[in-house]
């Protein structure tokens, strides 16, 4: 059952990885939700301290990637807000100055 967890757990990853690189800040929520869901299970598989042991690797990657995706997405959202930011300033400008 562990390889099957850890293979939906990666495709999870890869789309929140997707999300974030085309600023769907709509859907990381959902995807988020399900890879929190993922990783508890996986974590509740690991029923005994050899099989913890043995995933050790395995858990150490998956919490690097949570870390990854946390500040990716502060860093990206920051950006983006920055951007349509931006943009919205210059189409006020643009209304009051054209006319």
């Amino acid at each position: 059952m562990e390889p099957k967890i850890l293979k939906r757990i990666r495709l999870i990853e890869n789309k929140i990885e997707s999300c974030l690189s085309e600023e769907d800040f709509i859907s990381i929520p959902a995807y988020s939700l399900e890879l929190e869901k993922l990783v508890k299970e996986f974590a509740a598989s690991l029923e005994t301290s050899d099989s913890l042991n043995s995933n050790a690797e395995e858990l150490e990657k998956i919490s690097s990637k949570l870390e990854f995706f946390k500040s990716e997405t502060a860093t990206i959202f920051k950006n983006y807000r920055s951007k349509i930011s931006a943009r919205t300033k210059m189409h006020q400008a643009y209304k009051k100055y054209s006319g």
